[in-house]
């Protein structure tokens, strides 16, 4: 039976801390608007102000900081309650802008 050998390195494994929300980092996350999608097929942005424009292909959103844009086919918006949207179809883009 062959003898193991065992290596030890004396470079000390290293963590990353990419980031930790005791730093305040989470106050950051929370001023923008927090947007959970779906594949292409289904987005929800909660941060809604309101909609700009609206069509089919084309849908406008009014954010706190500026608008999102988004781009595709079959658009429905099937919820806006509060400030959250939910918006189903096919997104090909999707756009920030100020």
């Amino acid at each position: 039976m062959a003898k193991r050998l065992k290596v030890e390195s004396s470079k000390k494994k290293e963590k990353w801390k990419i980031f930790s929300m005791a730093d305040g980092i989470e106050k950051e996350f929370l001023k923008g608007p927090q947007i959970e999608m779906f594949g292409n097929k289904r987005i929800i942005i909660e941060g809604c102000l309101g909609v700009y424009e609206y069509n089919q292909n084309y849908l406008k959103l009014r954010l706190k900081n500026g608008a999102l844009i988004l781009c595709g086919s079959d658009f429905d918006i099937s919820s806006f309650e509060e400030n959250t949207i939910t918006v189903g179809g096919k997104i090909s883009t999707l756009e920030f802008c100020e």
